[in-house]
């Protein structure tokens, strides 16, 4: 099958934490909402070698960047493309959250109940959504197990091979984060009996890395302080993006991908027409 090369235009919502990979070295998995459309339509840009792209190409979350695409047909999620990301061109930033509110806005919303649900009975389901969060219990840690013999391996040939991409760059070496942590949450399904929701946002990875020399305990404070005192705050209308695993068998489960935390009065601030 001929893989038809196209062009899009996406705001730049999610991007998680790096992962070994054996081609790449390591990649991330990047999402966001497409705007060159008739409506935005959620996608999801696989796979990226973030850290050793030149640092013109590397973009934040909420740029809007313009590259080349071709549909991922070995992941049969619709929202997944393979990116040429030698194209990609950062052409805006969404800033302040009134800018990203307009963009997200016709989105439809969802939770995690009905993902799930859906992700079930039919694999073509939504893979990525907006989901609404009706009540947070907390967030619960544990240490992270550290790469296995097969990443490490990847990690260490790595260090050796020459430049692939050409951009002069050479990243430290990938280290895990110390710790996992997972929302605990009910969503906004009438009858949920409750979630927990691994976050697999790069921010969360980057905090411990800045503050790689507290304690655990300290390093837990940090975290509770951004993703529940920060993003939770009173007068945040906070939601997830949520999204779930290649794999056919996991097709059902769904991770927080990363917070969405516009303040109310932007929300409401908007026009409806």
């Amino acid at each position: 099958m001929k893989v038809i090369a196209e062009m899009a235009r996406v705001l730049i919502t999610v991007k998680t934490s790096p992962q070994p990979s054996t081609k790449y070295k390591d990649t991330v998995c990047t999402a966001g909402v497409r705007l060159d459309g008739d409506a935005p339509q959620w996608i999801r840009l696989y796979p990226i070698p973030f850290r050793h792209l030149e640092t013109d190409l590397q973009f934040k979350k909420y740029d809007v960047i313009e590259l080349e695409i071709r549909r991922r047909y070995e992941d049969s999620r619709s929202e997944s493309y393979s990116p040429d990301w030698s194209s990609v061109r950062r052409v805006d930033h969404f800033d302040p959250w009134e800018r990203r509110v307009d963009a997200l806005r016709d989105l439809p919303l969802t939770n995690t109940c009905e993902l799930s649900a859906a992700a079930k009975s039919d694999h073509a389901a939504p893979s990525l959504g907006l989901g609404g969060v009706a009540d947070l219990t907390g967030l619960t840690f544990e240490p992270h197990r550290g790469w296995n013999e097969k990443q490490r391996a990847i990690l260490s040939r790595a260090l050796e091979e020459v430049d692939l991409f050409g951009s002069g760059l050479t990243p430290k070496k990938l280290e895990p984060p110390r710790l996992v942590a997972t929302y605990r949450y009910r969503c906004t399904g009438p009858t949920c009996p409750g979630h927990r929701g691994q976050i697999l946002d790069w921010e969360l990875t980057a905090l411990q890395q800045r503050y790689r020399a507290s304690t655990d305990g300290e390093l837990k404070r940090v975290i509770e302080q951004k993703f529940l005192g920060e993003m939770f705050a009173s007068g945040r209308d906070t939601h997830f993006f949520m999204g779930n695993f290649e794999n056919p068998v996991k097709r059902d489960k769904f991770s927080v991908l990363g917070v969405w935390y516009p303040r109310l009065r932007d929300v409401e601030s908007l026009p409806l027409f």
